[in-house]
């Protein structure tokens, strides 16, 4: 998948190893993600959903990318129509031994 990012560069994602890793750096693991995607608030009031689909975002962005990216950096360089079509993808593309937590992602598509 081709997007082009705020800057004007265009990026092909993929689902990499590298990416998978990033996942897993959420707080609680995959595990927590799913969770958090589902919904809920936290103690500020922010909505949980808003921190996966923001971890989502950043694992492939920064994944992909050629220079190292912070989280803050690789989510603002999303554009705001995009971020729908590539969390889509994402949960398309997660490896077949995560099958039963795609289900449950896409149960709850951010």
């Amino acid at each position: 998948m081709e997007i082009e990012l705020k800057n004007g560069e265009k990026l092909i994602l993929e689902v990499t190893p590298l990416m998978l890793e990033y996942v897993e750096e959420y707080k609680g693991g995959i595990e927590q993600l799913v969770k958090d995607a589902k919904g809920g608030i936290d103690e500020n009031g922010y909505s949980k959903r808003m921190y996966a689909g923001n971890q989502l975002l950043y694992a492939i962005v920064a994944s992909n990318y050629d220079r190292p990216l912070t989280y803050r950096q690789a989510v603002r360089l999303v554009k705001l129509d995009d971020v729908e079509r590539i969390i889509a993808f994402i949960i398309k593309n997660l490896p077949e031994q995560k099958e039963s937590r795609t289900e449950e992602l896409t149960l709850h598509r951010m």
